[in-house]
């Protein structure tokens, strides 16, 4: 029996010798898994960086597009001298700017300036611009070391979105008309 035993006590060893060989296989395979999920990570990277940079080459002459046809939209607003336009797909609006009040010379208009024309946060006085411009328009004087910079008119435009226009269904020529259409150009 002693020889039965010896040899299931080096088959048992041999055993977990295996067991150890394949579970250190298990880990370097864990290891090369993991080595290509990073490189999958790298490369789509490359990939993001690929589409974003072509991305921005489209986008940027479509906004350059856009900058042309809002100049267009802001002359042709501002040749018929209305303030507002509301079209089919959008409303064109030309808006004067409320007049800002700069402080041109802060040692001046410090040295001159009542209480009523600055804030006081403590360890620093500043002009108050609200109160200047009230000021101005209550005295109709400008107080010294300040500056009057007129608002300017400012186009803006607003484009309809389809919830915009009550449900209507998208404006074109329809399946029926189209041959007509097709004909006349």
């Amino acid at each position: 029996m002693d020889l039965i035993e010896e040899i299931l006590a080096e088959a048992e060893e041999k055993e977990a010798m295996q067991l150890e060989v394949f579970m250190d296989l298990q880990l370097n395979q864990i290891g090369k898994l993991q080595k290509e999920m990073e490189n999958n990570f790298q490369n789509a990277e490359k990939e993001i960086e690929l589409i974003n940079n072509w991305v921005m080459k489209k986008n940027s002459s479509l906004q350059e597009r856009v900058t042309v046809i809002e100049k267009q939209l802001e002359q042709f607003i501002r040749e018929t001298e209305k303030k507002t336009i509301d079209l089919p797909n959008g409303t064109l609006k030309i808006r004067k700017q409320p007049d800002k009040a700069v402080v041109e010379n802060m040692e001046l208009f410090l040295e001159k300036a009542n209480k009523e024309l600055v804030t006081i946060v403590p360890e620093t006085i500043k002009p108050n611009l609200n109160a200047i411009k009230s000021f101005i328009k209550r005295a109709a004087k400008v107080p010294e070391g300040i500056k009057i910079v007129e608002g300017k008119e400012e186009f803006s435009y607003a484009i309809k979105k389809e919830e915009d226009n009550a449900g209507k269904k998208e404006a074109g020529v329809g399946i029926k008309q189209a041959g007509d259409y097709r004909a006349a150009v």
